[in-house]
């Protein structure tokens, strides 16, 4: 029996005609951020009806192919798309293309709406005022471009707590991190967990150290191994993924660059891992589009602070990939970089990030006593 509760996503055919590379790429990108219709892109060979058409018309022939595809396709919607509106009646979307209301311009026109009229005086009338426009629109952008650039910090991971976590990750021992000869936390790699043994706020402080001189010390040989894994309620990339938020705060990790084209391997499981604002939003783009920071920062209204957490956490963990490296050795050595985009809309103060998580909420009986005191104090020497 079919299940009609299941809402269904209206599949909406596009033809490019005379859409240069770059547009193409820019529109292919939307699309596929876009949920609320599956805009795809088709090609004149797939033998599919076309429900909407943009033709380039900035080129020299650009008002004659327009004609031709109307002609060909009479059913469908033909837009106009340009710099400079059409000497004739059509539907008109004009460059360049802004993905704020680019959505809410392809609803209008296949509506209907959108519709230039040829008239002249209307036209003369149009096109004095778009000059005017046009001169305040780019002052606006002058001031507004000044307040753009963002300089991006980065960070690597050697003599950070998170280093040590994953380095010890690989290993085979059960091994203690110690920092001032008290034990932080303990790795078991078997079983993929960890035991803290010490507060959320004191990790948190402690992953702010840099280039650290950390102790580490394997776990007593007549330590009771299985009622230690039994305490230690933490999954081990549940512990990255804090780790790496806290560490990066606001920070790109290396090796990744703005221009490095980065994609999501698989989704992270959201439900066992530290709150992380638009994780969500993020994975659903990343798992289907490989793209650069640069872009992904241009397109996405999120939070460069948020990004880059999400980067350093999903990366960490593993789940991240490179897919394309296009800085060159000596600009991957520069610790700031600069990401531009326009200004955000303001927004409501949030939590920082990170900060909302029951993963190192302890009960009284997680908290070290008894067998678990004792072995703290062997790993302290004492």
């Amino acid at each position: 029996m079919m299940n009609n509760s299941i809402p269904k996503v209206k599949t909406a055919y596009v033809l490019l005609v005379n859409v240069d590379d770059r547009q193409t790429a820019m529109l292919r990108m939307a699309f596929k951020m876009y949920n609320s219709v599956n805009y795809q892109l088709i090609q004149p060979e797939d033998n599919l009806q076309p429900e909407l058409i943009l033709v380039d018309g900035d080129a020299d022939d650009g008002e004659e192919l327009w004609h031709k595809a109307k002609k060909k396709f009479p059913d469908a919607v033909v837009v106009f798309f340009g710099r400079n509106s059409p000497s004739f009646t059509a539907p008109y979307l004009m460059k360049p293309i802004r993905f704020d209301t680019l959505f809410q311009h392809l609803r209008n026109l296949q509506q209907g709406n959108g519709v230039w009229l040829a008239d002249k005086a209307a036209a003369q009338k149009e096109t004095a005022n778009e000059k005017a426009e046009s001169a305040v629109h780019q002052t606006n952008n002058t001031a507004e471009h000044a307040h753009q650039s963002v300089t991006v910090a980065r960070f690597h991971t050697q003599g950070t707590l998170l280093g040590m976590v994953q380095k010890l990750a690989q290993q085979s021992e059960d091994t203690a991190i110690l920092f001032d000869n008290k034990p932080v936390l303990i790795v078991f790699p078997s079983v993929e967990k960890v035991l803290l043994a010490v507060e959320s706020d004191a990790l948190q402080q402690l992953c702010m150290q840099t280039d650290a001189e950390w102790q580490t010390k394997a776990v007593p040989a007549s330590a009771p191994t299985a009622q230690l894994h039994d305490k230690a309620k933490l999954t081990l990339q549940s512990c990255i993924w804090q780790l790496s938020i806290w560490t990066a705060r606001g920070r790109l990790i290396e090796p990744i660059t703005p221009d490095t084209v980065i994609r999501l391997k698989a989704w992270p499981n959201m439900t066992r891992l530290a709150y992380l604002p638009e994780a969500m939003r993020l994975s659903a783009f990343l798992v289907r589009t490989p793209v650069a920071l640069n872009t992904l920062y241009k397109l996405l209204p999120v939070s460069l602070e948020d990004v880059l957490n999400y980067i350093a956490a999903t990366y960490s963990i593993g789940a991240l990939i490179v897919e394309q490296q296009l800085t060159s050795p000596a600009a991957q050595l520069e610790k700031e970089m600069v990401l531009t985009r326009k200004a955000p809309q303001a927004a409501t103060t949030k939590p920082a990030s990170g900060t909302q998580t029951t993963e190192y909420e302890e009960s009284d009986e997680d908290r070290p006593k008894g067998l678990l005191a004792r072995l703290m104090g062997r790993l302290r020497g004492n």
